[in-house]
């Protein structure tokens, strides 16, 4: 299978290239942020509260996070390692800390087993900190923002130079990142403890030879704990394909096989060796299907004459200057000054505003106008009055 899964890691990574190349060249307003899971789970709880996403989140991120959840516990935490391209991009680098000598192939077995605890922490203090903030406070740390996304907006002078050293330190301590910092990998780790879908050793062929411990890529004891608990485990099937007697193979339940059990060294052990990959192509496209048919604003509002009056359009604008929740509270602020204008939903990943107004009163072209011109604001304390002016229309829809 592990030419199936290097396959799907090619795929997944030459799709974040290419949208990252879109959105550098001006093809496209959205970023590889805009298709990033992880995005769905920092502003899960603030939607649930304020029906609005965080910063430059939206309904992308959070429909790829619940695929994300629905795959996870039906085959494990499949996504780090036939998905996710900074899992890719480690397990590179430990090939090539491996091929220099510098891997330390037993560091997570030995008196640093129970460091990678620190990911659960370390996602609660981003969760809380996120929500204090109402920012994406991850951001300038992140190896896939800083990394691969191409954006210079909130990555700090420093931001590369610790994408460098984790990198530098993946080399020795294969997935770095992935074990010890990553809120994504922290939750479907939790979540991978439930699936029943797990690494499960028969009894009856199992000679105790420990190949599948030392070319697990987690470093997981597979050959001593018989069915993999390990909230490491990402169901990339090394154990599965290296073992000499195929004595493990992915499977439900969470019951261990006992010697003389209901299996024998004959009958068939375990689910179909293409189970993950199907399971992780399905959960793919659905969160893809999902995010593309069910567009969810970053944030919504309302304005005097919204329900009043039947006579009502819509349109809809591309606007540079909006990327994320502050600037599109901005925005409205500044429609709220055309009575005509019923409502507005912004969509940030693609820069897009859905406006509905009354015909009657006012029309798209006095809406780019009013835009453009933006407003007047008055400083509170001192009565210094400035021109907010940060939008402009690229274009308006058909």
């Amino acid at each position: 299978m592990q030419k199936t899964r290097r396959g799907f890691q090619a795929f997944f990574f030459l799709a974040a290239a290419v949208i990252t190349v879109r959105n550098l060249v001006g093809f496209s307003k959205a970023t590889i942020e805009s298709w990033c899971p992880g995005g769905g789970i920092e502003s899960l709880a603030f939607y649930l509260k304020n029906q609005a996403f965080l910063c430059a989140t939206s309904g992308i991120n959070l429909l790829l996070f619940l695929a994300l959840v629905a795959g996870t516990l039906a085959a494990g935490r499949a996504f780090c390692s036939w998905v996710c391209p900074i899992g890719t991009i480690h397990e590179i680098l430990a090939w090539a800390g491996g091929t220099a000598g510098i891997k330390r192939d037993a560091v997570w077995r030995g008196a640093w087993k129970h460091l990678g605890l620190i990911r659960y922490p370390m996602l609660a203090l981003i969760l809380w900190a996120t929500m204090t903030n109402a920012d994406l406070i991850l951001r300038p740390f992140c190896p896939y923002y800083v990394g691969l996304s191409g954006q210079e907006h909130e990555v700090a002078w420093w931001s590369k130079w610790l994408l460098l050293g984790l990198s530098l330190g993946a080399l020795a301590l294969p997935f770095l990142w992935c074990r010890l910092f990553c809120p994504l990998g922290a939750t479907l780790g939790i979540l991978r403890k439930v699936s029943p879908v797990a690494p499960t050793i028969n009894p009856e062929r199992c000679t105790n030879c420990g190949t599948c411990s030392e070319e697990c890529p987690q470093q997981i004891q597979v050959h001593e704990v018989r069915r993999v608990w390990s909230s490491d485990c990402t169901s990339c099937q090394v154990c599965t394909d290296v073992c000499p007697h195929r004595a493990i193979a992915m499977n439900a339940g969470y019951r261990i096989p006992a010697p003389g059990g209901t299996s024998d060294r004959h009958r068939r052990f375990g689910l179909s060796k293409r189970f993950v990959s199907w399971t992780v192509a399905a959960m793919m496209l659905a969160g893809v299907v999902a995010a593309w048919n069910i567009p969810m604003p970053t944030f919504s509002k309302s304005f005097t004459l919204f329900g009043k009056t039947s006579d009502t359009a819509t349109v809809e604008m591309i606007v540079n200057g909006l990327r994320c929740r502050g600037t599109a509270l901005t925005f409205a602020w500044i429609l709220e000054q055309e009575e005509g204008i019923l409502s507005v939903d912004a969509f940030v990943s693609e820069h897009r505003a859905r406006i509905v107004y009354d015909p009657a009163r006012t029309r798209p072209d006095a809406i780019k106008a009013l835009i453009q011109d933006g407003r007047m604001s008055t400083d509170r304390r001192t009565g210094i009055k400035k021109l907010v002016r940060p939008f402009s229309v690229e274009e308006i829809l058909p």
